[in-house]
């Protein structure tokens, strides 16, 4: 197991100055959250960070634009224009030798727009991202995004929506996201077998999906990571922390998830 910290508490910074703070406060391995005033418009700036990051020599992660994007939206130019920067994240990712790629199926904004729709539209992207990543090699995990309302899976529909996908698609689970959705964790992960290969790690109280620090909700963190290592898999594990949040908690995290999972330093 590797331990990440997710850029997501510094969204708005400079790129290089958010790694390097990051890396300030023990992080050996970085997940890059591509939004936010930093990575506007990355894929021209796409060589200048390349350099910039691969200078730093820690691990990366890259988790796709989330912010305003919606994959599975009803209008097909969106789509297409969010395809092509999932394709673009890819490409970066490939030039950072990043341990895996993050990438969102998109939601359900309305009740009157259809989830069965916005599924079958997630399960086209997908193969279309798993053709375009025949020339890349990356390690594409779906994440569980939405609360019940707006999310486009049950837990069920989210366990079996990779059955038949090839094997350079794998799952990430927020741990989050699940609680707050009621979702089973105890078998969630026994359930996604050897498909599952991340996680993102934050607390809430099971209604709002603060991202907060591990100490600071309702979750039992010995029984999910117990349950979360069983299937026997190797896990990236990514401390992904709200807006603002104090770097020292990412600090903090870490030497909890060493600690008890004996992740690798």
């Amino acid at each position: 197991m590797e331990i990440f910290y997710s850029e997501l508490c510094l969204i708005g910074g400079a790129v290089e100055d958010n790694v390097d703070r990051l890396i300030a406060y023990g992080a050996e391995n970085i997940e890059l959250m591509l939004d936010g005033t930093g990575w506007n418009d990355f894929p021209r700036r796409m060589e200048e960070l390349v350099s910039a990051l691969r200078a730093r020599k820690v691990g990366y992660s890259v988790h796709v634009p989330v912010w305003d994007i919606n994959l599975t939206c009803g209008n097909a130019h969106v789509r297409d224009a969010v395809l092509e920067t999932y394709r673009q994240s890819i490409v970066l990712a490939s030039k950072l030798d990043a341990k895996h790629v993050v990438l969102h199926t998109g939601w359900c904004s309305d009740p009157h727009f259809s989830k069965d729709e916005g599924r079958a539209r997630a399960r086209e992207a997908m193969l279309a991202l798993h053709d375009f990543n025949a020339g890349y090699g990356q390690n594409l995990l779906v994440e569980n995004v939405g609360t019940n309302a707006t999310s486009l899976f049950t837990e069920d529909q989210f366990v079996e929506f990779l059955n038949d996908f090839p094997e350079d698609f794998g799952y990430l689970v927020d741990v989050g996201h699940a609680f707050i959705n009621g979702w089973n964790l105890d078998t969630l992960f026994a359930r996604l077998g050897k498909r599952l290969r991340a996680l993102h790690i934050h607390n809430n109280d099971g209604i709002k999906d603060r991202h907060a620090p591990l100490a600071e909700g309702n979750m039992d963190w010995n029984a999910i990571l117990d349950a979360a290592m069983s299937p026997g898999g190797k896990l990236n594990l990514v401390l992904e922390y709200n807006i603002g949040t104090e770097l020292e908690r990412l600090r903090e995290g870490k030497a909890f998830l060493e600690a008890r999972c004996g992740a690798k330093r």
